[in-house]
This record gives structure tokens, C-alpha cells and sequence, in this order.
């Protein structure tokens, strides 16, 4: 996939990683009462806050009809970043790309808008959980995710993506688009068993602020590639296979591919990530040595080395999933 101007012109520094560390669970089953909701907003009813990031804020939302009311997720661009036009008419240039893209593994924005001052996206709600929190939950009862639905959910991801990255202009020439921030966050798993990518419209902004702002991190690290990690390295749809490799290492394993700890230092292991230094699921249970050679494929610090395209990943996942559960569902 050909990187559009602006992946070109990522270059994440050291400095940029400690403000977007993934640093555990940021959603709850909901987040805590808010006396100013319920609120009006527009043609929705904020109900609950979510949560709140260095983007934004997330609500939970109704709208329709009193008896026909549908769920959604309302995300508000935060204040200082609504009155930077820069930003704004890049969020709506990208929010317009976000809008067009449906398909079962990634979460659909329904809406780009504006009520007052502020800046929104629609979103459909999930009845589910985001990774972090499935994986903090699944820690503290001392277990593991059974490696089928591990697979089962990496599969999903790499549909998704695939589907992302060859999407096209009207004209037919790609989009190149790149999520560049595939995370536990920000994979949601329903209850019924569905796996969507969230986060496409925000990501892309945040990556325009990036290359103009070389403080603005981008990313959570443990989840970037060496790419995202050297300066003048070019980001393509590969870095997104890479960190669906760190999300597969985590979900096999219940341990991250690289432990921050509380005093981290940053620098040396960005040199262990560019240098492939990780270890392998089976060093954490012998029982998983069948996926190691998957594993460490899609986690090759040079992208010509990984799979190349979402596809080729899907199916290899795929491959080794109908080898242990060849009825999952």
C-alpha cells in the first residue's frame, strides 16, 4: 500500500511515547454518574459518560423517537482541539473517509457533525467490551483467553483491515488508508461474538497532527511498529499487521509483548522493538509453540518480512485456527 503525504510525513520520536501509553483499562461497564446527565445534544440524549482521552469525550447516546430509540456512542472532539481550525477541517477531510466505510469488523460512523462549538462523531454502539478491559478482567481471574477465540478475534481484525486498506476514491486510486493505532482499546468484542476495529476517523486526525506537531505522540507503545518508533521510517498498511501480531501475543498469552512497568525506559526498549527482541508465546507455555512461527512473522521488525497484505494474514490465522477448532464460530 502506497503511504498517502501525510503517513509519509510521520516521524514519531522517543520524546513522542509517553504520552500514549496504553496504560490498562480506560472503559468500564459504564463510567460514572455524571449530575449533568442526561443532557441534550443536538438530536441526541447523552445518557452516560464512557470515558475521556486526550481526543475526547465518549458518551453513551439515544436517539429516534420516544419508544423507537436506538443506542449509539457519541465522541466530542475536546475544546482546545475544536478551536484549532487546522485541526477541525482535518477531522472533518478524514471524518468524511471514516463515514464511508462499513463493513462487519469495523465499528461504523453514522454521523459527522457539529452542535454549538463542538465537534462530534455517531458511532453504532457495541454491546460489549473494548480488549483492555477483557483482557484486565480475564487477568484477574487468573486465566487465560482459550487460544481458538484468541485466533477467532485476530482473524476478525485482519478482515477488517483488509477490507480498510484497499478501499478506494471514486476515481479507484487508494486511499492508503492506515489505522497506525491497533490496540486492545480500540477492539471492541460484543457479546454476541462480534469483533470491530474502532477509531479509523480519530486516528487519521491525530496522524495529520502528528506531522506537523513532532511532540504529538501517535500510537500506544508495545503495540508500534519499529517503523512508528524510527525517525524517517514510512508507515504503511504492514504496521498495522505488526500490531495486530502484539494484540495476538497478548490474547494468547495474557501478557503484553512488552512490559512497560512503572519507571520504563523508553529508549531502550524502542531498541528492542527495532531489533525483533521479543519473546516467544511458547517461552510463556510450551502448549503454545504452534503459533510461535505465526507470531514472529507478523512481528518481524522489517515490513518486508511480515505478511504483506491483511488478507495474507487472515488467512494464515484462519489456517491455524481450523487446525485446533475447525467449528468455531
Amino acid at each position: 500500500t502506497t503511504p498517502s503525504l501525510y503517513l509519509r510525513a510521520l516521524r514519531v520520536g522517543l520524546t513522542a511515547l509517553l504520552p500514549s501509553t496504553d496504560k490498562g483499562s480506560q472503559s468500564g461497564p459504564f463510567g460514572r454518574q455524571d449530575p449533568s446527565l442526561p443532557q441534550v445534544f443536538g438530536r441526541y440524549l447523552l445518557i452516560q459518560r464512557l470515558s475521556r482521552g486526550g481526543m475526547g469525550e465518549i458518551f453513551l447516546a439515544k436517539h429516534g423517537l420516544a419508544g423507537f430509540e436506538k443506542l449509539a456512542v457519541i465522541k466530542k472532539v475536546l475544546p482546545h482541539l475544536a478551536a484549532d481550525e487546522s485541526f477541525i477541517s482535518r477531522f472533518v477531510d478524514e471524518a468524511q473517509v471514516a463515514i464511508k466505510l462499513q463493513h462487519v469488523n469495523v465499528a461504523q460512523v453514522f454521523e459527522v457533525g457539529r452542535v454549538g462549538d463542538e465537534y462530534f462523531l455517531a458511532l453504532e454502539y457495541l454491546e460489549g467490551r473494548d480488549l483492555r478491559r477483557l483482557l484486565t478482567v480475564v487477568a484477574r481471574q487468573s486465566r487465560r483467553i482459550p487460544a481458538p477465540i484468541a485466533l477467532f478475534i485476530a482473524r476478525e481484525m485482519a478482515n477488517g483491515l483488509a477490507y480498510a486498506h484497499r478501499r478506494t476514491a471514486s476515481a479507484g486510486q487508494s486511499l492508503g488508508l492506515v489505522h497506525c493505532d491497533i490496540s486492545p482499546p480500540n477492539v471492541l468484542v460484543s457479546f454476541e461474538g462480534e469483533t470491530k476495529i474502532i477509531d479509523f476517523g480519530i486516528a487519521k486526525s491525530v496522524l495529520r497532527a502528528t506531522a506537523t506537531d513532532p511532540k504529538m505522540g501517535f500510537g500506544k507503545f508495545g503495540y508500534m511498529a519499529p517503523e512508528q518508533l524510527v525517525r524517517g521510517g514510512v508507515v504503511d498498511a504492514r504496521t498495522d499487521l505488526y500490531a495486530v501480531g502484539a494484540v495476538l501475543f497478548e490474547l494468547l498469552t495474557g501478557e503484553r509483548l512488552y512490559e512497560v512497568g512503572d519507571n520504563p525506559d523508553y529508549r531502550a526498549l524502542a531498541r528492542m522493538v527495532v531489533k525483533g527482541e521479543h519473546r516467544q508465546p511458547s517461552q510463556l507455555d510450551p502448549a503454545l509453540a504452534r503459533f510461535d512461527p505465526l507470531v514472529t512473522k507478523m512481528l518481524r521488525p522489517r515490513p518486508e518480512d511480515r505478511f504483506q497484505t491483511a488478507a495474507e494474514l487472515r488467512d494464515a490465522v484462519q489456517e491455524s485456527l481450523v487446525a485446533i477448532a475447525p467449528t468455531i464460530s
